[in-house]
């Protein structure tokens, strides 16, 4: 050994605070190794499924109220803006062929029981010769929920036919698409809704 290396290692035992303490027996030393090696409270730490359960119980309530509110959100949207639009059906106005009020018959609940659509409805608008009318009960076939009609002007009418008023209500016949007059046709009010109710009982 060279005598550098001698007066280094001398440097170095002298420096050991251990120095004055007796070496461990061998067996000491075995049973401290296994301890080491079977210590569960050392640095590394192996994460198990076990262990992430709890971090995802946590999330779960965050998850469930964020579902909440996007099914919320599905349901009041549409209420909020409007909804969908409504459907809308056109109808020619009544053809009275130049007769007159008094040339159309007696008005018969057999008469309006043969009308393929009858509903009763009010008037939302009148847009130039446009009139929109908002559906409010049905007696007969498939009607819109909102149905336009050209206005009648009431001035050249024949009278056979019905001028629209806005927020009046009405109840409609109508045959292949065109509004039935001479009286089918009308403002409601108690004679005519009767005649209704007799042509479309229950």
């Amino acid at each position: 050994m060279h005598d550098d290396d001698r007066a280094l290692r001398d440097q170095l035992r002298a420096a050991d605070p251990a120095r004055a303490l007796p070496l461990a027996s061998p067996t000491w030393l075995d049973n401290r190794m296994e301890q080491i090696m079977t210590d569960q409270s050392t640095t590394t730490t192996t994460v198990t499924p076990e262990a992430r359960r709890p971090a995802f119980r946590r999330w779960m309530p965050v998850v469930g109220v964020a579902a909440g509110l996007a099914i919320a959100a599905a349901i009041v949207a549409p209420v909020v803006l409007g909804g969908p639009e409504p459907t809308v059906e056109s109808l020619l106005p009544p053809m009275g062929g130049g007769l007159a009020s008094g040339s159309c018959l007696v008005l018969e609940p057999a008469t309006v029981a043969a009308q393929e659509q009858a509903f009763a409805a009010t008037v939302l608008q009148i847009q130039g010769d446009t009139v929109l009318l908002k559906v409010t009960e049905h007696f007969a076939g498939d009607v819109a929920e909102r149905v336009e009609v050209a206005q009648v002007d009431a001035m050249t009418s024949d009278f056979s036919g019905v001028h629209f008023e806005v927020g009046q209500s009405y109840l409609v016949g109508a045959v292949e698409g065109t509004i039935t007059g001479c009286g089918v046709t009308g403002v409601e009010n108690a004679e005519l809704r009767a005649v209704y109710d007799t042509a479309f009982p229950g």
